[in-house]
């Protein structure tokens, strides 16, 4: 509720006349409790207005202990309000609700328990609260933690608003965290799985590593398969370029019996000469082209070839001598391809 322009002055004249029947007190304050509590409030006010909430909090509670007062109660709880404590606020409020006033007590006490009564409906829809379930362990076995505070999992938590870290803790299994950010009103709900992860498969059930012997051949058995076929791809470009080239040759006397010459297609007139020429021209590209194919499949074949022989005479030899395996790129003017020998 909106402070009143009076309070101040209703405040300080009830503190000024608190009857001994007003509330339940066993010790009636002096007057210099009084004095000091009527400045202590003053001073909250104050603090109040300028919107120093902490302040006005601290000089509400130091007066409120000098002399009992709902009223000073009621300034405390907005106080609370305003700084986001709703929780606190909730009890001080549900404090000025529950205490027994007499007939006679001061109006500004009757006022502020008729305030808390209505501040007390208003306030309870916006404190938030938080429900946790857990999954894949049982929840008895579960200790959960909201920043650092012990909660129980089955009933919903109720805070301020704000940011929580929440802690979950299964025997056998690794803390699971998670931060809340709890906002005011809202009525968070979390679900956390403890499902305890598989069981590692025993040692025996394991693949093995591969051994040195097994990487050491299957670099070799690699790299020789890879010599191979690129020499093989080679010597097969050589053939279709040694074909091309003897396409090339006869279209080049095709066009020595049109022309009389090769030199003729330099300008040529007879469009059956220009048609000649052209596929003369086409043929020898093909040649050229299937001839650089076939040099660059040697050249990947031979340093294939040399990368394997490296590896072979470079890695260390297997552990087990007998089982040696060696591949050896074969290449002859007939063909080419691998050669694989060793003891298993």
């Amino acid at each position: 509720m909106s402070p009143r322009p009076q309070f101040r002055l209703a405040l300080l004249l009830a503190l000024s006349a608190v009857p001994a029947a007003a509330v339940a007190q066993p010790v009636q304050p002096t007057e210099q409790a009084k004095a000091a509590a009527r400045a202590l409030a003053g001073q909250g006010w104050g603090h109040f207005q300028a919107g120093r909430y902490e302040e006005a909090l601290a000089a509400f509670r130091d007066a409120e202990a000098l002399v009992h007062a709902p009223s000073l109660l009621y300034q405390a709880a907005r106080s609370c309000e305003r700084l986001g404590r709703l929780i606190e606020a909730r009890s001080l409020y549900q404090r000025i609700v529950d205490e027994p006033l007499a007939t006679s007590a001061p109006r500004a006490y009757q006022q502020a328990q008729a305030d808390a009564k209505v501040e007390l409906a208003a306030l309870a829809p916006r404190i938030p609260s938080l429900e946790v379930t857990v999954t894949g362990s049982p929840a008895s076995a579960v200790e959960l933690t909201l920043d650092g505070q012990r909660i129980d999992p089955a009933l919903p938590v109720e805070r301020d608003p704000g940011n929580y870290t929440l802690v979950a803790v299964a025997p056998g299994q690794t803390p699971v965290t998670r931060t809340i950010q709890l906002k005011e009103g809202a009525r968070e709900q979390v679900t956390l799985d403890l499902t305890p992860p598989p069981a590692a498969a025993p040692a025996a059930d394991r693949p093995a590593a591969p051994s040195g012997t097994d990487v050491r051949s299957a670099v070799l058995v690699g790299g020789g398969i890879t010599a191979g076929a690129a020499v093989l791809a080679g010597v097969a470009f050589t053939l279709v370029a040694n074909s091309k080239a003897s396409d090339a040759e006869q279209q080049l006397n095709e066009v020595d019996s049109i022309g009389h010459g090769s030199a003729s297609c330099s300008r040529p007139a007879d469009p059956n000469l220009v048609r000649q020429c052209d596929e003369l021209s086409a043929r020898v590209d093909d040649q050229y082209l299937f001839s650089n194919l076939a040099l660059w499949g040697f050249i990947s074949g031979g340093a294939a070839a040399l990368g394997t022989l490296g590896y072979y005479w470079l890695a260390p030899p297997p552990s087990d001598w007998r089982k040696q395996m060696r591949v050896l790129p074969l290449v002859t003017p007939g063909g080419g391809g691998i050669v694989a020998g060793g003891s298993f």
